[in-house]
């Protein structure tokens, strides 16, 4: 078949990659426009264009499908429509155009976690599971019927680079076998359930901001719902400080009163404990990654050895 994608982010390109490296023709990339980034503000095009053009793909940046973008789609001689982390709605005159053929890769098991941030918002909740789903693409946020669903298990350890990652490996190839069945005419898709129905917000920077009143698990997971980047953060000596990785710490023995220390304080500093933080309900949490203002991830030992940092000091 040949496919008109849309995508836009990061997690969009193994995906175009497998239709790419598959039976299937790329008719047409639909993406997002160039934006200024960096400290020259140059204007530069996303991850999805940067493998588009590596590829020579025909390619359309809209901001907006408006009726110039749908005049140029339905030029078009393709088959279906194919969207991963495209961040828009496609409008009815652009469905209609594919006549009923159309897959959108959501890394949720719908009707869980519809909207925008499906990943974080699984390991910021501490789910112990979470799946990727492939539906027909909807007018409405994610309510397309669903082709298939594979489910799978969230480690404590996980981050969101990492359930990414196991979402593409597990995503890609079921992306194709689903275009496979399609084109042979040999799957028909089901409606989404009326109940569990949850949606995901688009996270703003303050809600990366760590709040050390809350427990160290939903310290830890919020760090690694965000993983490095966006990244949480929090201010020491008024500078911006992301923290990449931590370790709740059980069971920590000190003569210290930590009834008198607040959260956010510094309880340890040194070379043998490493960098501990309290939390809400009297608890710790160990430091072990981080990110000082304009600076690479380090260590947090490097940041001890590099940095003035005492016990006795706060985490803002």
């Amino acid at each position: 078949m040949k496919i008109v994608f849309f995508g836009s982010s990061e997690f969009s390109v193994p995906f175009l990659n497998s239709i790419y490296n598959s039976n299937h023709q790329v008719a047409l990339v639909v993406t997002g426009i160039d934006k200024a980034k960096g400290r020259g503000r140059n204007m530069l095009g996303n991850p999805v264009k940067e493998y588009a053009c590596k590829k020579d793909f025909k390619i359309i940046g809209a901001d907006k499908i408006d009726n110039e973008i749908i005049s140029k789609i339905s030029r078009l001689k393709f088959d279906c429509l194919a969207l991963v982390s495209y961040g828009k709605l496609l409008p009815p005159e652009v469905l209609n155009l594919a006549q009923g053929k159309s897959v959108n890769v959501h890394p949720s098991l719908l009707p869980k976690y519809r909207g925008p941030s499906p990943i974080a918002s699984a390991i910021l909740n501490g789910d112990s599971e979470t799946g990727i789903s492939i539906i027909g693409i909807s007018e409405r946020l994610d309510e397309g019927d669903i082709f298939a669903q594979c489910k799978f298990s969230i480690q404590n350890n996980e981050t969101k680079d990492s359930l990414e990652d196991k979402m593409i490996r597990i995503g890609a190839p079921m992306l194709i076998s689903i275009l496979d069945l399609l084109q042979e005419g040999k799957i028909v898709p089901y409606h989404q359930p009326k109940v569990g129905i949850t949606y995901t917000p688009l996270f703003s920077k303050e809600d990366l901001k760590i709040n050390w009143h809350n427990t160290a698990e939903e310290i830890d997971n919020k760090i690694r719902a965000f993983s490095a980047e966006p990244g949480c953060f929090s201010f020491w000596n008024e500078k911006i400080i992301k923290i990449i990785k931590v370790t709740k710490i059980i069971n920590f023995k000190t003569n210290d009163n930590l009834k008198n220390k607040k959260p956010g304080e510094i309880i340890r500093a040194d070379k043998v404990n490493g960098l501990m933080v309290k939390c809400g309900k009297g608890e710790i949490i160990r430091i072990e990654t981080l990110k000082p203002q304009g600076k690479k991830a380090i260590s947090a030992l490097d940041f001890l050895n590099g940095y003035r940092i005492k016990a006795g000091e706060f985490f803002e």
